[in-house]
């Protein structure tokens, strides 16, 4: 059907077009009169998410600022929040209207508190703003009063939710470091007191301190050098003892000594008298005999003179070689108390690692613990109430207007088709195309629209043409 054939008809059928208008409106006013009247009060709240801890430092970024607000929008159409709702304003008390809806339409069977939250949280309306930090807060009931009254304890069992979900954490938090931090310090402790007990038993004045054991490196060196000394010695003076005591006569030692050479001298002295003589006397002369017998004991006395001196030498040695096993011995001796004192002073250096890991632990640890008992007990929110909920004064519905207007709309949809449907079950003639294609006949010729005074007479024939029957 084209636009022109159906406003054709829609001019033909207005009576059942406004009809039908008529009848959706009138409906529609009925049921808005006789609905009960519904009140919507609403409380606004700002939430800043770049503090949503108070005490930390910066604020949140774009997108954790957005899941934070989205947070907060079902954390105030959460179960708890209502439930809180419900403890603080009495509506789950024993023999209220609310109970007895509940036994009414369960049987008692379920939990009241769920149910009732559950009816409250669908008259809960929760907006937030876009681009801010605004929410809007709006609850709907039968009464004025009611709706205020409902709109700001959710408000406020929200605030109090959310301070709530922020120190419950840091409170277990602050319970669990402060043990903590009293193991730690009873750790600390302990290290602290096997470290002392260490310096008080091996005599060590402080850990980082290496004054003694320098003074007794020095030593080392010192005895060191020593044993060097006394080594070179005792092989110089060995050395003179096997070659005095291969030949005497010979050694360095006999032959300076000043008694040697005095006898070595009168030994020579009386050997070339002993010559002259023999060249003047006969052997058997007694001053030959004498004389003899002079050289004879001036070399008995310079071999036993050498003799002890060589012996003298071997003493020497003797004494150098025990001051060489003195000084060696002494020397090992410090050298074992360097290492004990190395030894000692690396055990000493992990005690203290063990007491300087412990202190850092705790401080860390007590550090924490000390955030949280502040964060614990820092009742500072990041939620503020910008308005209280009031007393509305007109009901949010039924809203006569916006309900006719709506009707209005869609009775005017109704009505067109309605005249459609109409039309399409009983078509009539109403212009010279239609001949052709409802009659199927040709058509012969077509009158001109008469005027007012033949309208009437006109109207007085039947409008219905029906097609004739085909044999």
């Amino acid at each position: 059907m084209s636009l022109a054939r159906f406003l054709m008809a829609l001019r033909a059928r207005w009576r059942l077009a406004l009809a039908v208008l008529a009848s959706v409106l009138g409906l529609t006013t009925a049921v808005s009169l006789l609905l009960p009247a519904q009140y919507t009060a609403t409380a606004m709240v700002l939430v800043d998410p770049r503090a949503a801890d108070p005490l930390a430092q910066g604020g949140a970024q774009p997108q954790q600022a957005a899941a934070y607000m989205a947070m907060q929008v079902d954390l105030i159409q959460s179960e708890r929040v209502a439930r809180t709702v419900i403890a603080a304003t009495g509506l789950g008390r024993e023999g209220g209207s609310e109970r007895t809806l509940w036994r009414s339409r369960t049987g008692g069977e379920g939990d009241f508190e769920s149910w009732l939250a559950a009816r409250m949280r669908k008259r809960l309306d929760v907006r937030p703003a876009k681009e801010s930090g605004v929410i809007s807060i709006g609850y709907t009931a039968g009464s004025r009063e009611e709706a205020a009254q409902l709109a700001n304890a959710f408000v406020q069992a929200y605030v109090d939710n959310s301070l709530a979900l922020r120190l419950d954490p840091a409170r277990s938090s602050s319970d669990f470091l402060g043990e903590r931090a009293t193991q730690l310090r009873q750790a600390l402790e302990g290290a602290q007191q096997r470290l002392s007990a260490f310096q008080r038993q091996h005599g060590l004045l402080a850990v980082g301190s290496d004054e003694r054991l320098d003074i007794e490196t020095a030593r080392l060196n010192e005895l060191s050098s020593q044993l060097v000394a006394l080594q070179a010695q005792a092989g110089e003076s060995g050395s003179r003892r096997s070659q005095a005591a291969a030949s005497p006569e010979r050694s360095p030692e006999v032959l300076g000594h000043p008694v040697v050479a005095g006898l070595s001298s009168e030994l020579m002295r009386q050997e070339a008298r002993l010559d002259e003589m023999g060249a003047r006397l006969g052997e058997q002369h007694p001053a030959m005999v004498e004389q003899r017998a002079t050289v004879a004991r001036l070399r008995q006395q310079l071999a036993a003179e050498s003799r002890r001196i060589a012996a003298t030498l071997g003493t020497s040695d003797s004494v150098n070689q025990q001051r060489l096993a003195q000084a060696r011995a002494a020397l090992e001796a410090q050298r074992a108390r360097v290492l004990e004192l190395t030894t000692r002073r690396d055990e000493a250096r992990v005690l203290q690692r063990d007491v300087q890991n412990a202190q850092a632990a705790y401080d860390t640890i007590a550090g924490r613990a000390t955030q949280s008992a502040t964060d614990s007990q820092a009742r500072l929110s990041n939620v503020s109430i910008l308005k209280q909920a009031t007393r509305p004064a007109l009901p949010s519905s039924p809203q006569l207007d916006v309900n006719l207007g709506i009707a209005a709309v869609l009775g005017t949809v109704l009505a067109l088709a309605a005249t459609l449907v109409a039309e399409l079950r009983d078509r009539r003639l109403r212009c010279a195309d239609d001949v052709p294609e409802l009659l199927d006949l040709p058509l012969l010729v077509e009158i001109p629209a008469p005027n007012r005074g033949a309208r009437s007479a006109i109207a007085a024939f039947p409008a219905r043409l029906r097609a004739p029957e085909r044999t």
